[in-house]
């Protein structure tokens, strides 16, 4: 049996999404899918729009068959531990047998030729690196120019592809895409990967038309404080309706700027000693970051104060979200080092999701977990991983709307929903 892997946020389930998957399925021929999914935060340093179990249901009803919760440390880090933890996870199911990705460039080819240089690091290419970093290019255009020139000098490329090379590492998509297959060559594995062209609406493109939205710009919608009405083309109608209902309900949406009070308050107590100890600190950020945060009032202004040509939104976004989980370098290091994600938790399934199950309790190479209150995590590190994800959604819950909604011990209450086919 061929099983499918995906890689998701799903914030939230559009159209975009249902195409992706069924058009998986087409080119790789498998029988079922299994997406591994972020919960409360993500990849670019941001909340969920709405809760993880939602947002697992939205998939299950659109072609999905069954969603495993990404942990929260690998979630919302950096691109090379975001995909390295989620293609462990695929890998520690025991029957997924191929990958699908969307992707700017649409083709393998290139793609694998960039991670393979990568991961061997060739003598040549550091050369051209540290030239390009020497005469004081960026960390990501240095390492566009030294691909390029290794490439061109060492590899037979069409035009075409010479032409591309400069655009691939542009594109988060490409960047992700590169990421995963860097995975899979170092980690060996047997999983094949798939790719193919993102369709209408770009990564970052915020208008609503046709039937094809990017999540980007839904959440912008909703941040305006537009109606939902005019989401109903571009979501399929279950994804429309449980978004709606925790809207109704006052649990979203959530936004970044929902967490001003913790974040400022944790910025104006912090010392650059306490920020050194967060995941993705370093070259004296913590300095910009504590001054920014001692003169901004809201989480816009701070990110516009402390942004520079080095240092993106995007990464002050996710060190925000380290510093409001407190995940220190030393316990992602670790979590590495000893091979990734510990357990996998389940967040929704179909009836084809539960053959999975049953397959991948025989099959798996980590424990399954369906629920908590039956739980007991079997070593220390296995321990504070869950921890974080306890921590995720206890924090998460701060945003919500609605302030007087119960959602004290919301992880022990929930458990994996299940959609009847």
């Amino acid at each position: 049996m061929k099983v499918l892997g995906v890689v998701t946020e799903y914030n939230p389930f559009h159209n975009g999404h249902k195409y992706h998957i069924e058009k998986s399925k087409e080119i790789t021929g498998c029988d079922a899918t299994v997406a591994v999914m972020s919960g409360h935060f993500l990849q670019r340093g941001e909340p969920a729009l709405l809760d993880k179990w939602r947002r697992a249901e939205m998939a299950v009803h659109s072609g999905v068959d069954l969603v495993l919760e990404i942990p929260t440390v690998y979630a919302c880090a950096t691109a090379e531990f975001f995909s390295y933890g989620s293609l462990q996870l695929l890998k520690g199911t025991g029957i997924v047998t191929d990958l699908s990705f969307g992707s700017e460039h649409g083709e393998l080819p290139l793609l694998q030729k960039i991670a393979a240089i990568l991961v061997q690091s060739p003598k040549q290419y550091e050369k051209y690196l540290k030239i390009a970093l020497d005469r004081g290019s960026l960390f990501p255009a240095a390492r566009s120019e030294a691909l390029a020139l290794y490439i061109k000098e060492t590899t037979e490329i069409d035009k075409r592809e010479s032409d591309e090379l400069e655009k691939v590492l542009k594109s988060p998509n490409n960047i992700l895409a590169i990421e995963y297959l860097k995975t899979l060559i170092r980690t060996k594995s047997s999983i094949k990967p798939h790719t193919f062209p993102r369709v209408n609406a770009s990564y970052h493109d915020r208008e609503i038309r046709g039937s094809i939205a990017s999540a980007t710009a839904i959440r912008e919608h909703l941040l305006s404080g537009k109606s939902m009405d005019s989401l109903a083309g571009v979501l399929p109608q279950a994804s429309y309706n449980l978004l709606a209902s925790a809207i109704k309900e006052g649990t979203a949406p959530i936004f970044l700027h929902h967490f001003r009070d913790v974040l400022l308050g944790l910025l104006r107590r912090s010392s650059p000693r306490d920020l050194q100890s967060i995941f993705d600190v370093g070259e004296g950020i913590e300095n910009r970051i504590l001054d920014g945060g001692k003169k901004s009032t809201s989480v816009e202004a701070l990110l516009e104060n402390v942004k520079t040509k080095r240092y993106t939104y995007t990464r002050i976004q996710r060190i925000l979200m380290h510093l409001l989980l407190n995940l220190s370098k030393e316990d992602l290091l670790s979590y590495n080092q000893s091979g990734g994600p510990k357990y996998l938790r389940v967040l929704a399934f179909n009836d084809r999701g539960r053959s999975l199950l049953k397959r991948m309790k025989k099959q798996s190479t980590l424990p399954i977990i369906t629920n908590l209150k039956h739980y007991q995590p079997e070593n220390p590190l296995e321990k504070s991983m869950l921890e974080y994800d306890l921590r995720g959604t206890d924090l998460f819950t701060l945003g919500m709307t609605d302030p007087d909604i119960n959602t004290y011990h919301l992880e022990y209450k929930k458990r994996p929903h299940y959609v009847k086919t």
